[in-house]
C-alpha cells in the first residue's frame, strides 16, 4: 500500500519543527540574573487526543442532477394544472355570460348605464405638455351641433312642406336620472318644431325643450338617456363653468361652434373687453334689456350661437350669441372683430334655477297691452294683453283665459310684460299671490300658486 502524500508531507513538517526547536535549545544568550520565585507547581501536559484522518469525499454529479430534473418535472406539472384550471374558469365564465345575455333583464338593474364625466383641466395627461390643440380634442366632447326645423307657413294646397332649417350649437352640462341637458341660445331654437343634437361621436338624436329664459337669451333643452343608450352612447363628457369676471383684455380664449351647419370648429381670439353690460333692443320689448357679456375678437359666425367661449383652462366663459352684435349695431353700421357671448357667471346661475325647477312661471304667453286694444277695452294701456294660456300651468289652474288683461300682481300693478316677470322672478314656486285680471269689462281677482318653469314648446 502506498503511503498518502498528504500524510507524508505533514510528517516531513514535524519533522522539521524539532530540528529548529533543537537549534534554539543550543543557542545560549547573556541574561541577568533573575530574582528567587516561589517554585511553580510540576506541569502536567493536557491529555492528547488523536483525530483520524479522512479523506475528502468525491462530488456525486449525477444526484443534483436527479434532484433538477424532478424540479423541473414538478414545476411542469404544476404548470399544466394551472393552465387546465384557468381554461376551465374561463370556460365556464363565458358559458355564463352567454346565459346571461339570453336571459331577461333583471327589474331592478340601471335602464341608461350612461357614464358621466365633468371635463377638468387636470384630465390632461400627466406629464406632457399639452397644448390647445390637446384640450379642444378633449372639450369639443361637450359639445353638439343642432339643427332646428320649423313649419313653413303659407304653404300651397297639395304640395309637401318642405320645413326650413336652421343651425346652432349647444353645450352638455348636466344630468338628472333621465335626462342630459344641454344650454344653447333661446333665439335660435325659437318657434322649432323638431330640434335635433349631433354628439361628438355622429350620434343624433331628437332634442325636447325644458326652459327657457327670454331676457338672458338662454335656452336648456335635453335629450333622453334612454336615446343615447340606444345609439350606442356610453360615455358623456360635462363641461366646466369658468369665472367671466376674472377675464381680462388680451387673455386669450378659444371659441366652438357649428360653423355654418357644417360641424364643431374652432376659431381662436383675445377678450377685447372684460365682462361689460350691453343694451340691445329685442323685438317684441318696450325697454331695452340689459345682457353682461365679454366680448371677443375670436371669429364668431352663422351656427356658432349656443357654443362655448372657452379660457385656456377649457372652461366656459360664455356662451356665443351672434345676434348680440347685431342688435347693438344697426345694418349701415360695419363692425368686424367683433363677438360677443353671455357671460358665464350669468348663465351658471340660471340654469341652476332653471334645471333646478327653482324659476317661478305662472304659464302664459303674452304681450305689452297696446293702446289700440286697450281704448277698445275702455282701460288704460297698461298691464299684459294674455295671447296664450299653458295648459296645466299656474294661470290655467288659477281660471285664467286667453283674452284677459292682467293688470295687478301679487298687490302692484302690473306695468307691462317686463314688469310681470320682473315681480314673478323675486318669488318662489310654491308661492301664493293675488292676480287682478280685467274680462268682459269687469275686474276680477283670482288666486294663483307658482309653479317651476317647464316649456312644452321651443
Amino acid at each position: 500500500m502506498q503511503d498518502d502524500p498528504i500524510k507524508n508531507e505533514i510528517e516531513q513538517i514535524q519533522a522539521e519543527i524539532a530540528r529548529d526547536l533543537e537549534l534554539a535549545d543550543s543557542i545560549q544568550l547573556p541574561m541577568k540574573p533573575a530574582p528567587p520565585v516561589a517554585p511553580a507547581p510540576a506541569f502536567r501536559p493536557p491529555p492528547t487526543h488523536t483525530v483520524p484522518y479522512a479523506p475528502p469525499r468525491p462530488i456525486n454529479r449525477t444526484g443534483w442532477m436527479k434532484r433538477l430534473a424532478l424540479v423541473c418535472i414538478v414545476c411542469t406539472l404544476g404548470t399544466a394544472s394551472f393552465g387546465f384550471a384557468f381554461g376551465a374558469a374561463t370556460t365556464w365564465i363565458r358559458q355564463r355570460g352567454q346565459e346571461a345575455a339570453h336571459s331577461p333583464t333583471v327589474n331592478n338593474a340601471p335602464q341608461n348605464p350612461i357614464t358621466t364625466t365633468r371635463f377638468a383641466f387636470e384630465m390632461m395627461p400627466a406629464g406632457t405638455a399639452a397644448t390647445l390643440a390637446d384640450m379642444i380634442e378633449m372639450v369639443s366632447a361637450t359639445v353638439v351641433s343642432l339643427t332646428i326645423f320649423t313649419e313653413q307657413p303659407d304653404t300651397p294646397a297639395g304640395q309637401q312642406r318642405i320645413p326650413p332649417r336652421r343651425s346652432g350649437t349647444g353645450v352638455l352640462f348636466g344630468e338628472d336620472d333621465e335626462r342630459l341637458f344641454i344650454v344653447t341660445s333661446h333665439y335660435i331654437i325659437r318657434g322649432g318644431t323638431q330640434v335635433f343634437a349631433r354628439f361628438d361621436c355622429g350620434a343624433t338624436l331628437s332634442a325636447h325643450p325644458f326652459a327657457h329664459d327670454t331676457d338672458m337669451d338662454i335656452a336648456a333643452i335635453f335629450v333622453y338617456k334612454e336615446d343615447l343608450a340606444e345609439a350606442g352612447v356610453g360615455h358623456i363628457v360635462l363641461a366646466t363653468f369658468g369665472d367671466s369676471s376674472a377675464m381680462r383684455m388680451g387673455d386669450t380664449v378659444i371659441a366652438l361652434g357649428n360653423s355654418r351647419g357644417e360641424g364643431i370648429s374652432t376659431t381662436r381670439g383675445i377678450i377685447s373687453t372684460e365682462e361689460q353690460i350691453v343694451e340691445t333692443d329685442i323685438p317684441g320689448f318696450r325697454r331695452r334689456l340689459e345682457l353682461y357679456v365679454l366680448q371677443t375678437d375670436a371669429s364668431i359666425n352663422y351656427g356658432d350661437s349656443g357654443g362655448p367661449l372657452l379660457n385656456t383652462r377649457g372652461e366656459v366663459v360664455g356662451i356665443i350669441n351672434n345676434r348680440v352684435s347685431l342688435l347693438i349695431f344697426d345694418d349701415n353700421t360695419l363692425a368686424e372683430g367683433i363677438g360677443h357671448s353671455v357671460a358665464s357667471n350669468t348663465v351658471q346661475p340660471l340654469l341652476y334655477l332653471l334645471i333646478n325647477r327653482l324659476r317661478p312661471a305662472i304659464g302664459i304667453m303674452g304681450d305689452d297691452l297696446r293702446a289700440p286694444r286697450a281704448d277698445a277695452l275702455g282701460i288704460p294701456d297698461i298691464g299684459v294683453d294674455v295671447d296664450e294660456v299653458m295648459a296645466n300651468g299656474a294661470a290655467a289652474q288659477a281660471g285664467v283665459l286667453a283674452g284677459d288683461v292682467i293688470t295687478g300682481f301679487n298687490g302692484q300693478p302690473v306695468l307691462d310684460m317686463d314688469h310681470l316677470r320682473a315681480e314673478i322672478a323675486m318669488l318662489h314656486p310654491g308661492d301664493t299671490v293675488e292676480v287682478r285680471i280685467w274680462r268682459d269689462g269687469e275686474a276680477l281677482m283670482l288666486e294663483l300658486t307658482l309653479l317651476p318653469m317647464v316649456f312644452d314648446r321651443f
